[in-house]
């Protein structure tokens, strides 16, 4: 009875010293940030902050991978599919994490089987802006519908992301308009056009389109947020009182991943994310961490919040899974 207890005891603490060598020596090699963008878009440019934070944080290099195509999937699907030793990571958005849900029929992932939150690196990416080409005879969206009222059909958006037509949809449906939706390929192709006359009116990140405001080759009708230094510049949330758009990026891993690792990362992560420095670098591109890193469950409750928001945005517009 005395060796089945002594080596009962032997072996808990065998399992408690493996556990505690485990995270003691993870990271032992780089780790890979899997981002959905191609190198140099807005969202590599805030990938590549945020890895250069988490380096220094985990003591180990933190290496960005771009991963574009398939509207984010290819990147997502790398990360359901590695290993849950917390060499894989992704830097996970609204798109896979609280739109598509609602608009794809056959959404190819069980979010809370296939990943597993680790921490809230962003909850806001900046102002998204409306912006008219400085031809168009109109400086505020009630002018806007005016105009659209009395030339139906001249008034066309150019859209480089998903998630912007359906905020142009939104506009147009609470506006009582419908303006001509043209999809490009880039936000590069779609600034050409707005700043050559092309098109009426673009919707982007207003970060992204700053400078071309300065120069005075575009109009801002309206932003999302407001926009710091931009104050004259009307949010949709005082045009329509109703109006919510959560954005973010979280720190997401395969599913599976240990509990302790999974701990481990998030006090990294929340060591990041409260350092004055990387908050300075983030507001370089209008991005910003409000409310911390929050618990692994807490991010989880967040993306979940977040997602029935963007299920009602969603229905607001009547847009069908396809």
């Amino acid at each position: 009875m005395l060796r089945l207890q002594t080596a009962l005891v032997a072996a808990v603490f065998l399992i408690g010293a493996g556990t505690a060598q485990a995270q003691q020596t993870w990271p032992l090699k780089p780790v890979r940030l899997i981002v959905a963008n191609a190198a140099g878009a807005a969202v590599d440019t805030g990938a590549r902050i945020v890895a250069s934070a988490l380096s220094a944080s985990f003591g180990q290099a933190v290496t960005v991978e771009n991963r574009p195509g398939a509207e984010g999937y290819l990147a997502a699907q790398a990360v359901a599919r590695a290993d849950s030793d917390g060499y894989t990571l992704f830097f996970a958005s609204q798109s896979i994490f609280a739109i598509d849900p609602h608009i794809k029929k056959n959404f190819p992932f069980d979010l809370e089987r296939d990943f597993t939150p680790i921490a809230v690196l962003v909850d806001d990416t900046g102002p998204v802006g409306l912006f008219a080409h400085p031809s168009m005879p109109f400086t505020t969206l009630q002018e806007m519908v005016s105009y659209h009222r009395a030339n139906p059909g001249k008034l066309s958006i150019a859209i480089s992301v998903p998630q912007f037509s359906m905020l142009s949809s939104w506009i147009d449906k609470r506006a009582g308009i419908e303006t001509l939706q043209v999809p490009y390929k880039s936000a590069a192709q779609a600034v050409q056009d707005i700043v050559a006359g092309r098109v009426s009116l673009f919707l982007t990140n207003f970060g992204f389109f700053e400078r071309y405001v300065k120069a005075g080759k575009v109009r801002p009708l309206l932003v999302t947020r407001p926009a710091e230094g931009w104050s004259q510049i009307p949010t949709l949330a005082s045009i329509f009182p109703d109006f919510t758009y959560q954005t973010f990026f979280a720190l997401v891993g395969p599913g599976g991943m240990p509990r302790e690792l999974v701990l481990q990362m998030n006090r990294a992560v929340a060591a990041v994310v409260e350092d004055p420095k990387f908050n300075q670098s983030l507001t370089k591109i209008r991005w910003r961490n409000l409310k911390g890193a929050r618990t692994p469950e807490g991010t989880a409750d967040f993306q979940a919040r977040t997602r029935a928001q963007w299920g009602q945005f969603i229905r607001d517009i009547g847009l069908e899974p396809r």
